[in-house]
């Protein structure tokens, strides 16, 4: 009987839940809203697809940030996101 890889069936859900959620949080951060909101996730989904592993989203959710006069240190940053990963991960694996 072959054993199930939760993680590898699960790990396209936890990154897309979690680029989306972290790019909601930078949205807010940025103060977008509505429309201009929707389209900055998307932009945060999307460059995820830039490399291989997170740090495309890091990158530009940083630069993002740093474009608009907000700074954040890399550990605070690395902190949100291990957080957000964390808290999806617990969600995906805890759901039926």
């Amino acid at each position: 009987m072959e054993t199930v890889d939760f993680d590898e069936l699960t790990r396209g859900q936890v990154n897309a839940r979690r680029n989306y959620l972290m790019g909601l949080w930078a949205g807010n951060q940025l103060g977008l809203q509505s429309s201009e909101l929707t389209r900055y996730v998307q932009e945060v989904m999307l460059s995820d697809f830039e490399e291989p592993g997170p740090q495309d989203v890091i990158r530009k959710v940083r630069s993002d940030l740093a474009q608009s006069g907000i700074s954040l240190e890399e550990a605070e940053l690395m902190n949100r996101f291990s957080t957000i990963e964390r808290d999806v991960r617990a969600e995906v694996l805890s759901t039926d």
